[in-house]
Formats: C-alpha cells, structure tokens, sequence
C-alpha cells in the first residue's frame, strides 16, 4: 500500500472560497444602506397615511350620523349628518403628536352644487387635507364626500 489516501480541502481551495465570500458580502451589504434608507421613508410615510385616513373616516361617520332632528317652524326633519355636511361642522384635524410630527390642516371646496331654481344645494364636497413638516415632502390626502340622504 503506497497510496496516500486525502481528505478535505487544500489550503488554495479554502482562500478561493472565502475571497467568493468576501465578494458576494461586500455586494449584499453594499445595498444595504439603500434598503433601510428607503424603510425609514416608508415608515415615516406610513406615520402621516394611517392617522391621516383615520381623520377621513371620522369626517365620514360625521357626515353620515342617522340622528335625526325636526326644526319646529318648518318641521323639516334632518339628520345630523346633513347639518353636519351643510355646515362643514367635522372633527378637528389630527395635532402634530398623532401625525408624526407634521402639522395638518383641512380645507373644503363645492364640488356639484345643484341648480338654483331647486335651492343651490352642494351635493359633492371635497376634504383637501394638507400635512406640512419641516424639510419633507408636503402630504396632501383628498376626499369626496357626497351630502347624505
């Protein structure tokens, strides 16, 4: 028996495998810094957008309260939802705390107002809501509200 029996790998086997190793990490990581840039932004983003249309839906559950009233010299019966349409009465927009760290700001225009031989009614508002910070992007978030029925 004068063969030498090898196992494992040679000492050039395992430089090659950890210079392919270093190659490929410094590519991966090398993106890396661009993914959590990216991750941060989508988290600020997502820290105006979720409060920001939990805003909207409370406009909306306004404009849409049943309670009905009856005014007593006309005894026309409306909901709340339409005086609250028909007044523009909403909640207050969100403070800075709650839109991480912007400001907000609401602002209604008539969209569909109809005819004025049938009384000028608006049946379409829209709710323009306006986010600013400091060194961002303004965020600006629009609803159009139908008058409710």
């Amino acid at each position: 028996m004068n063969g030498r029996l090898t196992a494992g790998l040679t000492l050039v086997e395992v430089l090659v495998s950890i210079a392919i190793f270093t190659v490929l990490s410094v590519a991966v990581l090398g993106s890396l810094p661009g993914i959590l840039k990216v991750n941060g932004q989508t988290r600020d983003e997502q820290g105006v957008t979720v409060p920001a249309k939990a805003y909207l839906e409370q406009v909306r559950a306004a404009f849409n309260d049943p309670m009905t009233t009856v005014d007593p010299t006309t005894g026309k019966s409306t909901s709340t939802g339409q005086t609250n349409f028909d007044n523009k009465t909403v909640p207050a927009p969100p403070s800075g705390t709650q839109m991480n760290g912007y400001s907000c700001a609401n602002a209604f225009t008539d969209q569909v107002i109809t005819p004025a031989e049938t009384g000028s009614v608006v049946t379409v508002r829209r709710l323009t809501l306006s986010c600013t910070q400091t060194g961002k992007p303004i965020r600006t978030f629009v609803v159009d509200y139908a008058r409710p029925l």
